[in-house]
């Protein structure tokens, strides 16, 4: 079997093993997603990059730990949360949401290239009305929101993730779409 069929537990496995070389696959598959994760959270990148390579070196120094029935993407993303709850804790700020996003996200100079201007800065007012929409919604609505729609994670995933029962994770996820909704019809 080759390094790309092996399933995260496996890799997991493998690392424990002694193949340690194993765990930067681990890190390719994951790293987009932590990164993603935090940047909403955080409006300093240096500081997201850092919790990203500190949350994969928590993650191989505890990789024993790992229950194998978990899924490891929501293992990792807890270590990452609970990272950044911590980094906020020592600097005495609270988690903030960040224009970061809409930074990083509007950067699509190749497509953008290819484009008539007219299409562009249409393209750019949408998407600039509907992070500004995602950003104003509440905290507990946005980050199971985002978790879902951008990152595509379960909801039971997300549930782990955040430590909230199932339950609460789909409710959150059904308001913050209603809520949309009704944003985008008003306008």
């Amino acid at each position: 079997m080759n390094r790309q069929e092996r399933t995260d537990v496996e890799l997991v496995q493998a690392v424990l093993a002694g193949e340690l070389e194993q765990f930067a696959e681990l890190v390719e598959r994951y790293e987009k997603l932590v990164f993603s994760f935090l940047l909403t959270r955080l409006n300093d990148l240096q500081e997201v990059e850092d919790i990203v390579q500190e949350t994969f070196v928590k993650a191989f120094r505890h990789l024993a730990s790992f229950d194998c029935e978990r899924r490891f993407a929501a293992w990792l993303l807890t270590i990452a949360r609970n990272l950044l709850i911590d980094s906020r804790r020592k600097a005495g700020r609270s988690i903030a949401s960040t224009n970061l996003v809409n930074e990083v996200m509007l950067t699509d100079s190749a497509r953008e290239a290819a484009s008539q201007p007219s299409e562009v800065v249409v393209r750019r007012e949408r998407f600039r009305s509907i992070v500004a929409m995602i950003q104003e919604l509440p905290e507990e609505l946005r980050t199971p929101f985002l978790l879902r729609v951008i990152n595509e994670l379960p909801y039971q995933e997300i549930a782990e993730v955040l430590d909230v029962p199932l339950q609460t994770v789909k409710n959150r996820i059904f308001k913050a779409r209603e809520i949309l909704r009704e944003k985008r019809e008003s306008l």
